[in-house]
């Protein structure tokens, strides 16, 4: 049996290893933005060289990556040429093959690496399971639907045991030092508001999703597109921006979060119908509630315009399922749902699609290096092309795990002498209840990107969400509250997506066109790349 994580990760403190310090230190040899599974995995390849500063957006303790599951070849049944070949189908032509290779050839590594830290997988034994798109069973569960949750604190626990990585949560990075056209440290704002600056040889950002661009989206409140707001600031590229996921299935209900329904519940037979209580998928693919998340997604959008209600939604429905059978395996989720008085095995439930992964993002070579010396990203915030135009389920939490361990391991070389620099913080920002109309325009940007960039997209559309967006940047352009500095960052990467979706002429993978439905290979077999304003496909 493989050991448990040490009991006083129950009640961590701030800090692990420098307790008694007061503020954040002056300088640390690499700082790693986001205590995620990419960044806490890369801190603990970073510890062997010097001195990591990871800093944590939110508490990190938070569950950030729920009901994630995580796919590899370790089975004896599946070969890595099958999982190769299912990615990159699923990227729709845009997959980097040598960066797939990458991710499974090094994945199953990753993975035993996690064993032997003391993941458990139902004890001491691995569950494979299938999952859309995937022609074996290659998909790991642990704790029944808390794979992801489990992998997270597993690394927190290493993380936890190793010397030189230092932890602090609640805090918020607003920029990014720069000298000499290279990243030489970071800008921070503690809890309350107080600026620091801490100098280093090099920044991973890790900084997760962007999901909260959209009104609707499974993401965490502190999704706010930082990291790459962060890199396009600092003069990095971004890429493929145009290319988001949503989620067809998220719990609808106007006074509880957006809660993930996961595939796996579709797979085990759970039944879409719309409002007059009808199965609907078969309408749409031979495959049913079983076909390609994107095109279900688009199915129940049409099936709320058609329905004309006035709250339209659709229904998933388990109630003919084993009720028993349904518990054991998702015990997450029919807990959470009996904390809203649904039984998933009695009650249909409401459900609507919702923005899930950003695919695009922060443009890196293999090694998660960026175009700014000093500057890498891994995990969500990153793209290498190992997703192409369509990410394959499950291959997120490999990604995140094995390239933030890549990254880390090439930052090591970034490893220098630092001159002594003085440090001129601003002046702190406002953390309360200070009303400067930041929310107000977060909603607008979310309404925005919803209704004219989101699931389904036409020109006009994209047209009126860039010049609108364009609109409302002169007012923030001198944030001074967080929540102003956050609703900046968002508009920054709504912006981008929206030009890039403009600039995708095409239907492609996740980017679906009502006024441009086919692929065109001969213009855009290319990945986008945002510069400036500028977007260009390479």
């Amino acid at each position: 049996m493989i050991a448990e994580a040490p009991k006083c990760l129950l009640g961590a403190p701030k800090w692990y290893h420098v307790r008694s310090m007061k503020g954040l230190p002056a300088e640390a040899d690499f700082v790693v933005i986001g205590a995620g599974v990419a960044g806490l995995r890369a801190a603990i390849e970073l510890a062997a060289a010097g001195r990591v500063l990871v800093l944590a957006k939110g508490a990190l303790w938070h569950d950030q990556a729920g009901q994630t599951e995580v796919a590899a070849v370790l089975s004896d049944e599946d070969e890595i040429t099958l999982h190769l070949q299912d990615t990159i189908e699923t990227g729709d032509g845009l997959c980097n093959p040598a960066a797939v290779k990458i991710l499974i050839e090094e994945g199953a590594q990753r993975i035993e690496e996690l064993i032997g830290w003391g993941t458990h997988a139902h004890g001491s034994k691995l569950i494979f399971g299938p999952e859309s798109g995937h022609s074996r069973g290659r998909v790991l569960h642990a704790q029944g639907d808390s794979t992801g949750t489990e992998i997270l604190r597993v690394l927190r626990a290493k993380a936890h045991s190793i010397k030189h990585i230092y932890v602090a949560d609640s805090m918020f990075t607003n920029s990014l030092k720069t000298e000499n056209a290279r990243v030489t440290g970071v800008s921070v704002l503690d809890a309350k508001g107080v600026p620091h600056e801490v100098c280093c040889s090099a920044v991973l950002l890790a900084t997760g999703a962007m999901g909260q661009i959209y009104r609707n989206t499974t993401n965490l409140e502190a999704a706010t597109g930082d990291g790459v707001a962060l890199a396009f600031r600092a003069g990095a590229e971004l890429s493929d921006m145009e290319f988001v996921q949503f989620h067809p299935t998220v719990l609808y209900l106007r006074k509880a979060p957006r809660f993930l329904l996961s595939e796996s519940l579709r797979r085990e037979g759970a039944q879409l119908r719309n409002i007059e209580l009808d199965r609907f998928m078969g309408k749409y693919h031979p495959m049913g509630e079983r076909a390609p998340r994107d095109l279900v997604a688009r199915a129940i959008v049409h099936e709320m315009e058609v329905s004309r209600a006035k709250d339209p939604l659709v229904y998933l429905d388990l109630t003919h399922l084993n009720p028993a059978k349904v518990q054991k395996r998702f015990p997450r989720i029919y807990a959470t749902f009996m904390r809203h008085n649904i039984d998933l095995t009695e009650d249909l439930i409401p459900v609507r699609p919702a923005a899930h992964f950003s695919i695009g993002g922060v443009r890196t070579d293999l090694d998660g290096k960026t175009n700014v010396a000093g500057l890498y990203a891994a995990g969500e915030v990153a793209t290498c092309g190992v997703h192409g135009a369509n990410r394959l389920p499950s291959n997120s939490l490999l990604e995140s795990l094995v390239y933030g361990a890549r990254a880390g391991g090439a930052m090591r070389g970034e490893l220098r002498a630092r001159s002594k620099t003085e440090h001129h913080p601003g002046a702190a920002y406002a953390n309360g209840p200070v009303d400067d109309g930041a929310e107000e325009l977060i909603a607008q940007i979310q309404n925005l990107m919803w209704s004219d960039v989101g699931i389904v997209r036409m020109r006009g559309g994209m047209q009126h969400a860039v010049k609108t967006l364009e609109e409302l940047a002169p007012k923030l352009q001198n944030p001074r509250t967080r929540r102003a500095q956050e609703a900046a960052n968002l508009l920054l990467a709504a912006l981008a997506v929206a030009r890039s979706a403009l600039g995708r002429e095409e239907s492609r993978g996740a980017h679906y066109r009502v006024d441009n439905p086919d692929h065109d290979d001969k213009k855009f077999l290319k990945h986008s790349v945002l510069r400036g304003e500028k977007v260009v496909f390479l």
